[in-house]
């Protein structure tokens, strides 16, 4: 029989306060199913809610301080960057680990997996690999996979627009190919479920995440971003998106026929709110930041402000197809110079003791000289006595070893920083070369509400995702705490394998009608079989990136 002993379906960004009253009013029959059936839980994600680091967790079993995943990108030396990739990651994923142990195994479209790690089975590498609009044949593993899905499903595609400039048209064009994006992936899966019987087989859904992002601000009637719309289809969405994932999700289970079912999420979703923040500017006023000085051109500042007004207006005028041979065009060492100089170009880091990459996903602070005892409690001070009218921001300060363990620790910036929401919405972090000194925040204008990558787009990851377990031997109507990394030990003793000694997750044994003892095994010494990327592959991995808006 074919199918699959082991079906992970992620759906990114995926939140239990849409999921259940859609549930509810019968619009996700077999999530309801797997729920009723199952254990779930509100799936802690890691701090911040990050979708790399995140997923590295779900895979490995391990927090970033042991996998070495944070982000998009590895800091090494203050200022400078390299882009992640799988080749980064220092501990071995589930499919790695049954791999080895001559397992058959399938990982499609799920991030921090390019280059393709040399399983044996299939790996269809995620979104934060290096092309534009869909894969190519670096992608893949076999290579002769590539020619097989082009041939049968015209490849497969992510989020095959860009997410920067949002036009009076975009919603509309942007909701039919992710539900057409849908479609493609679920025929993808059960083709390969047809092919043989693996032993693990995972499938991610980037379309929930990019829905919600987008779209918050016309589901959300409450929001202070709402905009009424005569078009009801954008209402509705994401809950059309969720309702295709469920339809997808009933078929993949049909062609598995599988002994155990995970669906997970890497966060969960909220929406956001008018108020941006510049914490670069914050940390100016308080003297821990110095900027190079500004020289007006034309109404611009040089430098960084210059540079980031230069790509937005790329990204915003120039179509897709011809951004990308407009930064093939640019030689490696220009392209590399201009984001060095858009994050940190009119920094002066010698005269910094600390600075942000201000990305809205992620409120933390890097230090280019270790940070003492009193400077960090002095900064956790300033940072929790901020205030934007009356309503306190910050609402915890953490350095990177209260939060993350093992030799990795390292690549974290040195303090993480969890806002507060107001009124249930989240702030927005807008990069500080875009404000003059001493403005610590303002409110967004109409105009900008909608948003876009860079912007602060209207709808934010939150810290808590979805996970449904179903199948044999997994409790009915459970009820469950877990963490992205109880995941993979979890999954390895429902099919009766050994536990690595090297897991920092838990196995949810309440998950369980049966309390098998959990066996444990010695650590694979080699995390993968994933190859260095070379500098031309590293560059279209920020090609990609860029494209998306995430740089």
């Amino acid at each position: 029989m074919n199918g699959a002993r082991v079906l992970i379906v992620g759906w990114d960004g995926a939140t239990w306060d849409l999921a259940k009253p859609w549930m509810d009013a019968g619009r996700l029959p077999t999530l309801k199913s797997l729920f009723d059936e199952g254990t779930h839980a509100d799936l802690n994600s890691t701090t911040p809610p990050m979708t790399l680091p995140s997923w590295s967790s779900m895979l490995t079993g391990c927090n970033p301080g042991k996998h070495g995943i944070f982000d998009f990108m590895q800091h090494n030396t203050p200022g400078v960057a390299e882009f992640s990739n799988a080749s980064h990651r220092l501990t071995p994923t589930i499919h790695r680990i049954l791999s080895d142990r001559g397992g058959r195994v399938a990982s499609i479209a799920v991030p921090t997996t390019w280059p393709p790690d040399q399983l044996n089975g299939v790996v269809v590498s995620g979104f934060d690999s290096p092309v534009s609009t869909g894969i190519d044949g670096s992608f893949c593993h076999p290579k002769s996979l590539y020619t097989q899905l082009t041939q049968k499903f015209g490849g497969l595609r992510f989020a095959d627009f860009q997410e920067s400039h949002i036009d009076d048209g975009w919603h509309g064009r942007a909701r039919a190919l992710l539900l057409q994006e849908i479609h493609r992936k679920q025929r993808i899966g059960s083709w390969l479920l047809e092919q043989e019987r693996w032993d693990c087989f995972m499938l991610l859904f980037g379309e929930s995440d990019t829905a919600s992002h987008h779209f918050w601000m016309f589901h959300d009637e409450k929001s202070p971003r709402f905009q009424s719309t005569d078009k009801p289809e954008l209402k509705e969405t994401i809950a059309d998106v969720y309702q295709r994932l469920d339809q997808a999700l009933g078929v993949l289970i049909e062609k598995a026929q599988p002994d155990v079912v995970c669906i997970c999420s890497d966060h969960g979703f909220g929406g956001a709110g008018v108020h941006a923040i510049y914490l670069n500017r914050f940390l100016e006023q308080h003297g821990w930041l110095k900027y190079h000085r500004q020289v007006q051109v034309n109404g611009l500042r040089a430098g960084s402000g210059l540079m980031d007004r230069a790509r937005a207006a790329a990204v915003r005028y120039l179509p897709p197809n011809l951004q990308g041979r407009v930064f093939r065009a640019i030689p490696n060492r220009v392209l590399s110079a201009i984001e060095r100089r858009v994050r940190y170009g009119n920094i002066d880091m010698a005269r910094s003791r600390l600075y942000s990459d201000e990305m809205n996903y992620a409120a933390t602070v890097r230090a280019p000289n270790p940070i003492s005892d009193t400077e960090y409690l002095k900064l956790k001070s300033a940072f929790l006595d901020w205030t934007v009218d009356g309503h306190q921001v910050i609402k915890s300060v953490d350095r990177r070893e209260d939060l993350y363990w093992g030799d990795a620790v390292c690549r974290s910036p040195e303090i993480i920083l969890t806002p507060h929401l107001r009124e249930g919405y989240s702030y927005t972090i807008l990069p500080s070369q875009r404000a003059e000194k001493g403005q610590l925040w303002r409110c967004l204008e109409p105009h900008e509400f909608k948003g876009g990558k860079g912007l602060g787009m209207n709808g934010t990851h939150r810290q808590h995702g979805v996970l449904s377990l179903w199948g044999q031997n997994i409790a009915a109507q459970q009820s469950v705490s877990a963490n992205m990394m109880d995941i993979a030990p979890t999954l390895l003793h429902a099919m009766n394998e050994s536990v690595p000694e090297h897991m920092d997750g838990d196995v949810l044994m309440d998950a369980f009608d049966i309390q098998n003892p959990v066996q444990y095994s010695r650590s694979s010494k080699n995390p993968s079989t994933v190859q260095d990327a070379n500098a031309a592959e590293a560059e279209a991995i920020r090609r990609r990136l860029e494209g998306l808006g995430y740089l």
